[in-house]
């Protein structure tokens, strides 16, 4: 596929998955949008104010806003709310769920929370003038998201500091070029893909808005196509123009807010919480091409079936060793390949299978974090294998509690 049909998004497009609304043309859904974004960053006063949820009622739009500082105190109890006696779990809720709430629902939350709804009257219904979802997306982007079970990668330059600042940006440049690299290649198979990514100065969170199953595997095959493409092109590099990496999944709660750039909120989105805070404890332990998971379990919807499984690190890695089979026929380096096997590692045992050891490891606060150690293998129809990843023994070292069963390999 011609780079001239790969897909892409530029930022005017952002909204244009949404469905329009029947018999609206794209040029007065556009303009819409414009009027809607006109009001909610005016409310928003350049950001002292957070959008929680928003609702229809006669002929004028609710919403709810309040100042940001608000939701600590909700949180710490140090304002109560009418009737909650878990105040953190009352507002994760709130945050994490809907954004368009019934009328007599709105006005319940803001009953509880004593404030005032925002009430303005757009020229148009926003069912009718850009859609329900399309309205929850854009009083998102001036709002806050939380998440209680999504899937993050964390990928981090070894010795990032050590390099000269003009080394550092090649450096830079050469991974954010894996990561589209990789992001192409699944895009060209025609996937729904919606990734987002926050720079932590010597690396990147990247992570998918797809909250399903389907979501993560899309995730974790990207991190593979990333290492695969940073592994060749570290084989090839004659200079210190590509980075040796360390690399970590986890999957945990975290909060999700956007950027400002000038006056308005942007697309780039930042996550702060207790899976980022987990992803850099488990990189601080981390060997140069390392690859981690952390201990999690979480409860992922299917889209094909709408069930819900709840899987623990073990469960998703089986789960994400099918995934993985779909990658046959990709081309790395201009090689086809035949198969990918990804894979806790442990001992083995006489009969020829293997188990999965999870380590612990100790961060610089003393809270021990728990850990497994992946590996994965790229087998190309032609050409040498690509392995990524670290054996499991060459970190013996590390204190490990149990020794889980995974089967001959």
């Amino acid at each position: 596929m011609s780079r001239a049909t790969e897909r892409r998004q530029s930022w005017l497009d952002v909204f244009a998955d949404y469905p329009a609304p029947a018999n609206l043309a794209p040029e007065a859904m556009r303009r819409n949008i414009g009027i809607v974004d006109e009001y909610l960053q005016h409310l928003w006063n350049l950001g002292e104010n957070i959008f929680l949820a928003w609702t229809s009622r006669g002929g004028r739009t609710l919403l709810l806003a309040l100042p940001y500082y608000l939701l600590a105190e909700y949180v710490s109890g140090a304002r109560p709310i009418k009737g909650e006696p878990r105040p953190e779990e009352y507002i994760g809720g709130l945050i994490s769920g809907s954004k368009h709430l019934a009328a007599d629902e709105l006005q319940g939350v803001a009953d509880k929370l004593g404030v005032a709804p925002q009430s303005v009257r757009l020229p148009f219904r926003p069912d009718d003038g850009v859609g329900r979802d399309l309205m929850s997306a854009l009083v998102q982007r001036y709002g806050l998201a939380y998440t209680r079970n999504r899937p993050v990668l964390l990928v981090d330059i070894v010795g990032f500091s050590l390099f000269p600042a003009m080394e550092q940006v090649v450096l830079l440049q050469s991974l954010s070029h894996s990561i589209n690299s990789a992001y192409s290649k699944l895009a060209a198979r025609d996937l729904r893909i919606n990734f987002a990514r926050s720079t932590t100065g010597d690396g990147f969170y990247i992570w998918n808005r797809a909250d399903t199953l389907e979501g993560s595997a899309h995730l974790y095959t990207l991190m593979l196509l990333m290492l695969a493409d940073n592994a060749i092109a570290l084989g090839k590099a004659r200079s210190r123009t590509v980075p040796s990496l360390r690399t970590a999944f986890h999957v945990g709660p975290h909060y999700e807010f956007y950027q400002s750039e000038g006056l308005s909120p942007t697309r780039v989105s930042y996550l702060v919480g207790e899976v980022t805070i987990t992803l850099a404890r488990l990189l601080e332990r981390a060997m140069p091409g390392q690859v981690l998971l952390g201990d999690f379990e979480a409860n992922v919807m299917a889209e094909t079936s709408r069930e819900t499984l709840r899987l623990g690190t073990v469960e998703f890695v089986e789960q994400m060793r099918a995934a993985v089979w779909k990658l046959g026929g990709i081309r790395l380096a201009g090689e086809a390949v035949r198969e990918v096997r990804c894979y806790l590692t442990g001992p083995q045992a006489l009969d020829g299978s293997y188990g999965i050891n999870r380590y612990r490891v100790c961060d610089k606060h003393g809270i021990k974090h728990a850990l497994f150690n992946a590996k994965i293998n790229i087998h190309q129809e032609a050409g040498e294998s690509i392995f990524l990843g670290i054996r499991n023994q060459a970190f013996e070292d590390l204190e490990f509690d149990v020794t889980l069963p995974q089967g001959a390999l």
